[in-house]
């Protein structure tokens, strides 16, 4: 191979268009580094796939949370059929486990310390994940309540009142409205 590669050279550097044939293997190259940029790096799939992962919890979480209060709501009496629709202000978050390490070190004039965290990582499968030691579900930011009773001020206040408690949410993030006729 080192032969080949030496003989490709005495003959570039015999050719008289040597200049263009320079010319067209650094354009080659340039043309290389630029297509590269386009073909799909396999360390971005992951993080793709856990945000992907977030975005699917949220949704379920928001579906699961207006399925819920909306059977919640059909209960109290006045109501009537109602339809819930909930905003949601953040994802899902994740805690990770951590090592946490600390070393000191006492000099004669000083004192210095260190602190190192690690996260826990587990594999399963081959495949290795960050050990999750908590998940915090989405942060509501507000509802709406579309209901039958939804014009009856006594029924708005007892809808707002228990919707606000249900979720743990300011009764001025709820929104009730009367459904048309």
């Amino acid at each position: 191979m080192k032969k080949l590669i030496q003989q490709l050279a005495d003959r570039l550097k015999k050719s008289p268009d040597r200049l263009k044939i320079a010319v067209v293997l650094g354009a080659a190259g340039m043309l290389m580094i630029l297509l590269s940029e386009f073909v799909p790096d396999s360390k971005e799939k992951p993080e793709k796939a856990i945000s992907q992962t977030e975005t699917t919890e949220s949704d379920d979480f928001k579906k699961r949370t207006e399925l819920e209060l909306k059977e919640l709501l059909e209960q109290i009496d006045g109501v009537g059929e109602c339809e819930v629709m909930i905003s949601i202000e953040s994802g899902t978050e994740y805690v990770y486990a951590e090592n946490i390490s600390r070393f000191s070190e006492d000099n004669a004039d000083r004192r210095s310390e260190k602190l190192d965290e690690d996260i826990v990582i587990t594999e399963n499968d081959g495949t290795r994940q960050p050990l999750v030691r908590k998940i915090i579900d989405p942060q509501i930011g507000g509802v709406v309540i579309v209901c039958d009773g939804g014009g009856n001020i006594s029924i708005n206040e007892r809808v707002q009142k228990a919707v606000s408690t249900a979720l743990n949410i300011s009764s001025t993030r709820v929104c009730v409205e009367a459904k048309c006729r």
